[in-house]
């Protein structure tokens, strides 16, 4: 199943040191706001839980699904194999020194980290 960006809650975090919204399950799209950027993540494949892949699209050993307010950098192939030292951190951006609530909607992402025009 595939679900709606709107609709669902999510958990920030940091990949990449960008500020992401993190959800375990597939998104749609087409729901996705423009000026945002969703891609799947997949774990490992001993499935210990690990994330280690980024791509615009993940068919087998689905981890979630991540939105940012600017895009990944992708090698030519399109995936980005992911540092779980360095480029994924479930802590939020900022960590524990920001002074606000850690976003949970897609709406309040926006608010805090797009920069309106």
């Amino acid at each position: 199943m595939i679900f709606n960006a709107m609709t669902e809650p999510y958990e920030e975090i940091t990949v990449c040191g960008k500020p992401a919204l993190f959800t375990s399950i597939r998104i749609k799209r087409d729901t996705v706001p423009d000026g945002l950027y969703a891609y799947d993540v997949r774990h490992d494949d001993e499935c210990r839980g690990i994330p280690c892949e980024v791509a615009p699209f993940v068919m087998v050993s689905h981890w979630g699904t991540i939105i940012l307010a600017e895009p990944l950098e992708l090698p030519d192939d399109g995936r980005r194999y992911i540092d779980e030292d360095t480029d994924w951190n479930y802590t939020p951006f900022g960590g524990t020194e920001k002074n606000q609530k850690p976003c949970v909607t897609v709406k309040e992402f926006i608010k805090t980290y797009v920069k309106q025009k």
